[in-house]
């Protein structure tokens, strides 16, 4: 990859937009970027770097900070390349996000970042992350390794020099990809400290169990167990076996003989429970005998007191049966008191239509009264307005002429405004017109001396290709005695010509001002000949700056006698709807008062009627009342059926005191045959001695629970210790297997890790790594022997010594002058320099040939020759340009002097004093 050529716009120290055409320096050879300190020099090549993958080729810089603090807001932000790939040629464009003004209104928006990629074949492809992928395919790089292989940082191949076995190391995984085998060296490390964790896990969980073994204090094997369990660590697994399964057996043959024995005792317990039961059963029944008998007698007093019961409720028969009569006669009276109720109803009703006809002929008389008054009222109201209506047509005619001259007032004060507005807006433009006149001038005065500066540097640039004794294009002269001189202050043609665009563009904008001051003072002039002729329509006479005080004067005027003719012609309206009202309310009085005379007559009439039918019902309902016991049916049906409850209560105490006389005598007859069948049950009774049973059962008792108590401790334990015993069991096979494992992958892992005891501390990715640094010292010797004249070698170190700490990338030197070797700390600046520039290219070569064998035709080299003396230059010079063989151009990043007189190719960077910096090719 060669690029052609570089287009930079506003990006980091570079204000405007700026091409340099790289083809101009050739096809390969050696060429300098030099440049005031902080002007732009590795800005070149993170430039390149941006364009192909979108970042810088530091790790400092993001692409939202590109943008260039010096640039005006309108220039845009991108890097345009053109390179070379093969024999093929590519193009590609790339911008970061930034802020710009937005294109129409006022602010800022963000302009996303894009890229595009065209091809050989015109094809285009676009989307900034498909381009840096399309691009580390055709390179066959990305951009980490695109950086270590075309730039040989400033510092950076000094610091790799110098580096510790830990420091090399880090810095040999990014660029070779040697992680996976750290990785793989951090797993088995993993997995053996897991392993280990295991054992102990399982170590420490035998221990719990044995722990939890228990034994019978009583027996001899408890002290084998107790020196077992206070071991410091596990015991030999046939040991702790065979210890545990003695226990077991003894507490088996201890279980089997308690269960004999409880055996023998339930057989006694259940004859002993036997005979208690038949000695209880004999005393509860001669309990039970004495409490029939006692049953019977109580039974055989109540009997007596029934039949006594019996006999008094006889006595009172005679009685129930008047009662009989008694409900019958008051219930033949119930449907005399329902005609006394709708009789009391009917009365009721006349009385309440009389007191409503009566309280209605009040209102009615009383309303015929107040529409009486009301109507003369009205009537007298109405000869009073009865001619209103003349006057109201001629105040609204003069009210329309006022309105109308109203209008006409309204359209001259309009016509004031607009002429206002127009006078405030020409004041503006001719304002604008003196100012960009004045800037017109004064930027034209600017393009002329730029101008001036141009031509000037024009004859210098003539100048400096002017030879002795060649005839110079312009006068003809072979001699030259005094060229012209190039001057460093001179604009360029881009500046030149926006600077015309800027004076052409300001004469625009005063002309197009000044043809809209002179339309507007036209546009003035015709409204104010309008103005003053309505105005003289409307006799207004008085100057033009008075018009508008007198129109606005007159206006209030005319708008306070407006307001007072509206009111007087309202007043006559409210005069004729009063009228129209009074003509519409007195025939409806009138109807009124006759339709109330009408009512008054029926309402008489009626009252009459109801009066008579009221007085033949009362009559009605004092014959009925006079034959009845009570003045109400509910007081008669309350009546009822107190005598009906008297009545049941007597015949249920009749019936109740017969149905327990029956009763008792059933249950006499029950007690006696069941004390018939205790005296048969009691006739073979033994007596027995209660209490020296039941002391006999409470020995056998308690020697049961204390032998039940033992043999469940027994149990207990047995299950206790035989599920141990199953998981020591099975814990020391997982033991077993988790050793043999951990014994092989540790030894994987001491090997791979480098921590083997009394071996050399090399790590398996050291190892592989020490591969790689081994191809990159020889590549760099090639290049170090020429640069130091055959003294120096570099060697990687192999003889460790210490075999505590990590190792195998550690570098020394060999001086042939001397035949000595030693650190290759102990070399000067420019030895160190020397070294390092070497070990940094052969870093490069080894990564290009790591990717496939590609070869990048440019490179760069940044900073670091300021230490060398003269010779040391040169032999460094010399080894950079055997870089350049074939088809690759080195560049070179350095503010040095002697560089500049050794190097013709250049790329001069310059600082603008009005900030941002420009950039020149010299070939």
């Amino acid at each position: 990859m060669k690029p052609v050529n570089l287009i930079i716009s506003a990006f980091g120290p570079y204000a405007d937009k700026l091409e340099l055409p790289l083809s101009k320096l050739g096809a390969s050879g050696l060429y300098l970027i030099t440049g005031d300190t902080g002007a732009g020099k590795t800005t070149i090549f993170d430039a390149i770097t941006f364009a192909l993958y979108g970042e810088a080729s530091g790790n400092n810089r993001e692409a939202s900070m590109f943008r260039s603090k010096y640039a005006e807001e309108n220039t845009p932000t991108f890097v345009e390349m053109v390179f070379l790939y093969g024999d093929k040629e590519y193009k590609i464009r790339r911008n970061p996000e930034y802020l710009r003004p937005v294109k129409r209104g006022e602010g800022v928006t963000a302009e996303k970042a894009e890229a595009e990629l065209t091809y050989p074949d015109g094809k285009v492809l676009t989307n900034a992350k498909r381009v840096t992928e399309a691009v580390e395919q055709l390179i066959g790089l990305d951009r980490e390794q695109f950086k270590q292989i075309a730039m040989i940082a400033q510092g950076d191949f000094l610091r790799l020099l110098l580096a510790s076995t830990k420091e090399r190391s880090e810095i040999f995984r990014d660029i070779f990809s040697t992680k996976c085998y750290q990785v793989l060296q951090d797993r088995l490390k993993s997995e053996a400290s897991t392993l280990k964790n295991e054992q102990d896990r399982l170590k420490q969980s035998i221990l719990q169990y044995i722990d939890g073994v228990l034994c019978d204090p009583g027996s001899e094997l408890n002290g084998e167990l107790s020196k077992i369990k206070t071991a410091e660590s596990v015991a030999a697994p046939e040991e702790t076996n065979q210890v545990i399964k003695a226990i077991i057996a003894e507490d088996e043959l201890e279980e089997a003989s308690c269960r004999k024995r409880l055996f023998e005792l339930e057989k006694n317990l259940e004859e002993v429970n036997r005979t208690l039961e038949k000695a209880e059963k004999d005393r509860k029944a001669f309990k039970d005998l004495s409490l029939e008998k006692e049953k019977k007698g109580q039974k055989l007093r109540l009997m007596t007191q029934n039949q006594q019961t019996v006999e008094a409720e006889s006595e009172r028969q005679p009685e129930m049966e008047k009662l009989v009569g008694r409900i019958q006669t008051a219930t033949d009276q119930l449907p005399q008191y329902d005609e006394l109720q709708s009789v009391n109803k009917a009365v009721l009703k006349r009385e309440e239509l009389l007191s409503k006809h009566k309280n209605d002929l009040v209102n009615i008389t009383e309303q015929i009264e107040k529409s009486t008054v009301l109507l003369n009222d009205l009537q007298k109201e109405w000869e009073l307005i009865k001619d209103t209506g003349l006057y109201r047509e001629k105040l609204k005619s003069q009210e329309k002429d006022m309105l109308e001259k109203q209008k006409r007032v309204q359209i001259l004060l309009e016509a004031l405004s607009d002429f206002e507005q127009l006078s405030e807006k020409l004041v503006t433009v001719q304002k604008k017109y003196q100012e960009y006149s004045q800037r017109s001038e004064t930027v034209k005065k600017r393009w002329n001396a730029m101008e001036k500066a141009f031509l000037d540097e024009q004859a210098g640039l003539l100048a400096s290709r002017l030879e002795e004794g060649k005839r110079c294009p312009v006068c003809g002269s072979l001699e030259h005695p005094l060229k012209a001189e190039l001057s460093r202050k001179a604009p360029t043609e881009s500046e030149l010509q926006k600077a015309k665009e800027e004076s052409e563009k300001l004469q625009s904008e005063a002309a197009t001002y000044s043809a809209e001051a002179g339309n507007l003072m036209g546009k003035a002039e015709a409204f104010r000949a309008e103005i003053l002729r309505q105005s003289s329509d409307l006799l207004i006479l008085c100057a033009f700056e008075d018009i508008k005080g007198q129109v606005q004067r007159e206006e209030i005027e005319r708008r306070k006698a407006l307001s007072e003719m509206a009111e007087r012609i309202r007043y006559e309206e409210n005069k004729i709807k009063r009228k129209e009202q009074l003509e519409r309310d007195i025939p409806l009085m009138e109807k009124t008062l006759k339709d109330c005379d009408s009512t008054a007559s029926g309402l008489n009439r009626e009252i009459a009627s109801l009066d008579s039918e009221r007085k033949a019902l009362v009559e009605s309902k004092q014959k009925i009342a006079s034959v009845l016991e009570f003045s109400t049916k509910d007081e008669a049906e309350k009546n009822i059926k107190t005598l009906v409850d008297r009545k049941v209560k007597m015949q249920e105490a009749f019936e109740k005191a017969k149905k327990d006389f029956e009763k008792c005598k059933i249950e006499i007859a029950e007690c006696s045959a069941r004390i018939k069948t205790l005296n048969e049950q009691l006739k073979d009774a033994e007596p027995v001695d209660l209490d020296k049973v039941y002391t006999q059962k409470n020995a056998l008792v308690q020697e049961k629970s204390e032998l039940d108590s033992k043999r469940m401790q027994i149990a207990s334990r047995l299950d206790r210790n035989q599920a141990a015993w199953s998981s020591i069991q099975t814990k020391n096979e997982s033991l077993s297997e988790i050793e043999k494992r951990w014994m092989w992958v540790k030894a994987l892992s001491d090997t791979a890790n480098g921590s083997m005891a009394g071996k050399e501390k090399i790590m398996l990715e050291t190892y592989i790594q020490m591969n790689y640094f081994d191809q990159i010292i020889a590549r760099a010797n090639t290049r170090l022997m020429v640069m130091t004249g055959g003294q120096y070698e570099l060697k990687r170190r192999t003889d460790m010594g210490n075999k505590q700490s990590q190792s195998g990338l550690e570098l020394d030197v060999i001086d042939h002058y001397n035949g000595s070797e030693r650190s290759v700390k102990t070399l000067s600046g420019g030895e160190s320099f020397k070294a390092s520039l070497c070990l940094a290219l052969g870093l490069s070569d080894e990564i290009q040939s790591s990717a496939g064998g590609i070869r990048l035709d440019a490179m760069f080299v940044d900073e670091g020759f300021g230490s060398l003396d003269e010779e040391s230059l040169n032999q460094a010079i010399r080894a950079l340009a055997e870089l350049t063989e074939g088809n690759r151009l080195v560049g070179i990043i350095s503010h040095v002097t002697e560089l500049k007189e050794k190097i013709d190719k250049q790329i001069v960077i310059t600082k603008e004093k009005a900030g941002g910096s420009r950039a020149t090719i010299y070939c």
